[in-house]
């Protein structure tokens, strides 16, 4: 069964990682340039963890 959105996702990261010659790096400053310069707001959930004493990290409830 042919997956159309799959492929569509699959297309979209193949054309950015060529984009940026396969580097990982170029790609990821390319994605923070876009990223700063967007005007929607990007959601930091890290602030949502919390680590426990045992190195577990458990969900904070908002």
């Amino acid at each position: 069964m042919k997956d159309e959105i799959i492929e569509e996702l699959w297309r979209a990261k193949d054309d950015l990682a060529r984009e940026a010659n396969y580097d990982i790096h170029a790609l990821c400053r390319e994605l923070r340039k876009k990223e700063a310069s967007s005007p929607d707001q990007v959601v930091d959930r890290s602030a949502a963890r919390q680590t426990t004493a045992g190195g577990k990290s458990k969900r904070l409830e908002g």
